[in-house]
């Protein structure tokens, strides 16, 4: 009896001890099914996002290609579960919630949590860095302070636009496909060659004035006609006495001589200058260009008629020019001992026929009014007002 007894314990102990073996053997079973059904439910996310990560764009200008990835196109692919984000590289996370929840893992569903979302700001980046690359402005041949002539050079456009949109468009589509598209730049040309500036040739107006070439102010003149001197000027562009006298570059400095200043003769660094600023002016009105700013001295000099003086003074009077021809000029100031010589060149027919004479009117003491008078064909044909001038 007790034999029998302790057989049965045995054999409970075997059964029990089976069913532990097989219960664990299920459980790890169950297990390694559970992780390789999530790990091919994290494989199947991967491989849904993986040609969409993987995409490119090829952008070809001019034969020279670009290639940027989905993410440098600010393009970024996520997933969405639940109100939640999971960035890719956490498909195991995502996929174990699924598998968890006994969620519908059909294509069709996974496609479902895929979200894209575009950064504009990358794109208008590339943009402009092809821009800056590719896009240049035509140079205008130019005719530098020593009278040589800079030769022109093309410019490119290229369509940046067309390239934003075909980007935009190309992102916004829920194609796998990588993107390539070619684009050439359209050539600019410059308005003036140097063919043009060849016919500057052509003394169109000229006036002199007369000094103490051996005197402090007579080396002031010769300084600033030297800076003013082949300074060329195309069609609207403007030139600034103040910025260009007071170019201290090539190392010249100007002494201390007589100057006005509030109506008193003053020593001042550069005293006489306004010489070159006067003769200037008038030599402009010769050509029929009237300055947009210039100013009277506060008191009359003797190297010009009162009206048509044109006075500067550091962080004030200035004489700004701007070229109103349809052609270009080059001002020529030199001096030839005690004599100032300024003339203006342009095209043999820059003036289309037409003289001007400027003239002045003193109407007292201290006040004079001055005029351009337009002639044609040898007949005046019109008059300019200049300005009213207060001598104080």
């Amino acid at each position: 009896m007790k034999r029998h007894r302790k057989l049965s314990v045995i054999l409970i102990i075997v059964f029990a001890a089976l069913g532990c073996i097989a219960f664990i053997a299920y459980s790890c079973l169950r297990a390694e099914y559970n992780r390789q059904a999530i790990e091919q439910l994290k494989d199947s996310l991967v491989s849904r996002t993986a040609p969409r990560l993987n995409r490119s764009a090829t952008i070809t200008i001019d034969g020279k290609q670009h290639v940027y990835t989905a993410e440098e196109l600010g393009e970024e692919t996520y997933y969405q579960y639940k109100g939640k984000t999971y960035e890719p590289g956490k498909e195991n996370s995502l996929a174990r919630l699924l598998f968890e929840e006994n969620q519908d893992v059909s294509p069709d569903s996974l496609d479902k949590l895929i979200q894209v979302r575009h950064s504009d700001e990358k794109i208008t980046k590339i943009v402009k860095n092809l821009s800056d690359t590719y896009n240049s402005q035509p140079q205008n041949g130019r005719i530098d302070t020593q009278g040589r002539i800079t030769p022109s050079r093309q410019g490119h456009v290229l369509d940046t636009e067309k390239i934003q949109s075909d980007l935009t468009g190309y992102l916004k589509r829920a194609t796998t496909d990588n993107f390539s598209a070619s684009y050439t730049t359209t050539k600019t040309e410059p308005r003036w060659s140097s063919d043009d500036l060849k016919k500057v040739n052509t003394v169109i107006s000229s006036y002199s004035t007369s000094f103490n070439s051996g005197s402090p102010r007579g080396a002031n003149i010769r300084i600033a006609a030297s800076r003013l001197d082949n300074h060329f000027l195309l069609p609207g562009e403007s030139l600034s006495f103040l910025d260009v006298l007071y170019d201290e570059s090539d190392g010249k400095t100007y002494q201390k001589s007589g100057a006005i200043f509030k109506g008193e003769i003053v020593q001042a660094k550069g005293g006489g200058i306004c010489q070159v600023s006067t003769t200037a002016y008038a030599s402009f009105l010769f050509a029929g260009i009237i300055p947009t700013k210039r100013f009277p001295h506060s008191l009359p000099v003797s190297y010009a008629p009162m009206g048509l003086d044109a006075a500067l003074s550091v962080g004030g009077k200035d004489l700004l020019v701007k070229n109103t021809l349809k052609s270009p000029i080059l001002i020529s100031a030199r001096t030839k001992g005690n004599v100032l010589n300024i003339h203006i060149k342009s095209y043999r027919n820059a003036l289309n026929g037409y003289r001007y004479k400027p003239r002045a009117e003193q109407i007292s003491k201290k006040k004079a009014k001055s005029y351009l008078d337009v002639y044609r064909k040898g007949k005046k044909v019109k008059t300019i007002f200049l300005s009213k001038d207060k001598y104080e």
